[in-house]
């Protein structure tokens, strides 16, 4: 049985990255934690899992190698992604939805066309895994 993770905080970029998390990362304890993470919410109960928004460092952040305290190395590029996220998927940091919720605002407010806006600067974007994955979770892209 995975170790359940007690509070998750995701800054508002990360609920795609989640979606989209395909065991790959920055470094192998960056993967590692971020599978625990997954672990939860793709567990039975883990549409119920609470994630509160964060405006800085989150759960997934903790190993990162790009992690410095409560930035990212790259914070302007990563608070420019974050702010796209937040204004698509209509969250702000301090607030909390579930995993479930998160899914439906995904599939509610997000096109192909909107991810390859929201996620122009993204370094991951170049490889296609997100597009793969959300080409099959999108209504729109059906």
């Amino acid at each position: 049985m995975a170790k359940e993770v007690k509070e998750i905080y995701f800054r508002p970029h990360h609920f795609l990255c989640a979606l989209c998390f395909q065991g790959r990362g920055y470094s192998p304890a960056f993967v590692a934690n971020f599978q625990l993470i997954m672990d939860q919410l793709n567990s039975i109960h883990g549409d119920e899992t609470l994630i509160t928004i964060s405006g800085h460092t989150d759960s997934i952040c903790d190993p990162c190698p790009n992690r410095l305290g409560r930035k990212c190395s790259t914070e302007e590029k990563v608070t420019g992604l974050d702010n796209a996220h937040a204004a698509a998927l209509e969250i702000k940091p301090g607030t909390s939805i579930t995993w479930g919720e998160a899914k439906k605002r995904i599939a509610e407010k997000i096109t192909l066309a909107k991810f390859n806006q929201i996620c122009a600067t993204c370094s991951w974007k170049e490889y296609g895994i997100c597009e793969g994955v959300l080409t099959r979770f999108l209504p729109s892209a059906q």
